[in-house]
């Protein structure tokens, strides 16, 4: 089977009975999980019941959840997807440097790092955070409503 680098799902209404019973059946923090394949009992090894748990909570609450394989390229469209901005300012990004990329040989298209999206948008995250706090403690310190 062709291995796909991206795969994206969202659960539907009436996927989201079983959904639910997958993350009830992984719930416990070091519950071990076996399925049968092929009439033999097979014991997931604990990564994957974490990437179960994970990817079953967040279908249950709604969202949608992205597989990546960490060392795919992805395009500049998927990377603004990812980080929840415009594809053009993703090529602002890769203009000045901060997302590194590659040009397909014999194209104008451009691949971009997955690893270095998710560590862009991780940064950028913290930088959000750092300015609520200061803004917050600000506020606080002046003794005004914000």
């Amino acid at each position: 089977m062709p291995r796909r680098a991206v795969a994206e799902v969202k659960v539907d209404a009436s996927e989201h009975r079983r959904v639910h019973a997958v993350l009830e059946l992984v719930g416990g923090a070091s519950r071990t999980v076996s399925i049968i394949v092929e009439g033999e009992q097979v014991e997931l090894p604990p990564s994957l019941v974490e990437v179960l748990r994970a990817a079953a909570d967040s279908l249950d609450a709604g969202a949608s959840v992205a597989i990546v394989d960490q060392d795919a390229e992805i395009s500049p469209a998927q990377a603004a997807k990812l980080l929840g901005v415009s594809r053009q300012y993703v090529d602002r990004l890769v203009d000045t440097g901060v997302l590194p990329s590659r040009r397909i040989t014999n194209s104008t298209y451009r691949r971009i790092p997955v690893s270095a999206v998710i560590a862009h948008r991780t940064t950028s995250a913290r930088k959000r955070a750092g300015i609520a706090s200061i803004v917050d403690d600000a506020v606080a310190a002046a003794g005004l409503p914000y």
